[in-house]
């Protein structure tokens, strides 16, 4: 997640040749005011000036950049094919900060938003969500108490993809962020997180009980997501080299290819990948002019 307030200065001249603009000026600041307060934190998060962008593959390595916005006002995507549509989960910056969905049935062409809805005690602030696919259910997991210390990761579930019940707190530790859930084996699960400049992981053979940190792992890079891929797994990230992919080898992680999505100026990242079928892989990522 990336918070950042703006502060913008206007400064008048008080020349009768310019005494309508300047009414004019006045009345547009008391309009913004009014929605301000309506809307406190309206336009004042990072967030609201971050857009989610598209790409496609057909190996999950080369990408294909579309320059179209998909998303306005919209942070940390993640996203998932499920009963034949896309459920593009985000951070919703358009009014303050809240989960929504984008689901499309045309694979992406157009969408429908909704805000998430949850369940459970955990997840007063929910945000930086990762869906899966489990067991024929979505399984979200997504840092459940924005702004509080220690950082709850929670997992839920869903059968339509809008309205979730929690499962678990699956890790609660300081400053961690951006979680990325995925079943690596018949009895392991995975999760990175961010914390500082690299990823953290814990695992465990169930997500009904807290996972535990592997003291061992290391890794530079953050905001990922871990896809199945021709049947190895690829965790795409945010690294030095830009929006990147490595795979995941049941230990650690080596990085396959850097500098997957080009031709954007700002910072890029946040990538997440929907498995559409063999050979047809469409990625998600968010774009911002604003420094990190």
């Amino acid at each position: 997640m990336l918070h950042q307030s703006r502060e913008v200065t206007i400064v008048v001249s008080w020349n009768r040749r310019i005494v309508v603009p300047i009414l004019a000026v006045g009345l547009v600041v008391v309009v913004v005011m009014a929605a301000v307060a309506l809307c406190p934190r309206c336009d004042v998060q990072a967030p609201y000036y971050h857009r989610v962008y598209s790409a496609t593959s057909v190996n999950g390595l080369a990408w294909t950049v579309n320059s179209t916005v998909i998303l306005n006002h919209a942070s940390v995507p993640g996203a998932v094919y499920y009963n034949s549509k896309i459920y593009l989960y985000f951070v919703n910056a358009e009014c303050g900060e809240k989960l929504s969905v984008a689901v499309s049935g045309d694979y992406g062409a157009t969408f429908a938003v909704y805000d998430v809805v949850i369940s459970g005690s955990n997840s007063p602030r929910p945000v930086d969500p990762n869906p899966i696919i489990d067991g024929g259910l979505i399984r979200l997991t997504y840092v459940g108490n924005l702004g509080e210390d220690p950082a709850n990761i929670v997992t839920a579930h869903s059968s339509d993809g809008i309205n979730f019940v929690e499962d678990a707190i699956l890790l609660s530790e300081s400053n961690i962020t951006d979680p990325d859930l995925f079943h690596y084996a018949p009895t392991e699960w995975i999760l990175f997180v961010d914390q500082g400049s690299a990823l953290l992981k814990a695992n465990g053979t169930s997500i009904s009980m807290p996972l535990v940190r592997d003291s061992a792992f290391s890794f530079q890079g953050i905001l990922c997501s871990t896809h199945e891929i021709s049947g190895r797994f690829h965790t795409y990230y945010l690294g030095s080299s830009g929006i990147s992919v490595a795979e995941y080898n049941g230990s650690g992680l080596t990085v396959l290819a850097e500098d997957l999505v080009t031709g954007f100026t700002g910072f890029i990242g946040d990538p997440t990948v929907v498995v559409l079928g063999p050979g047809n892989y469409l990625m998600y990522f968010k774009q911002t002019d604003i420094p990190p």
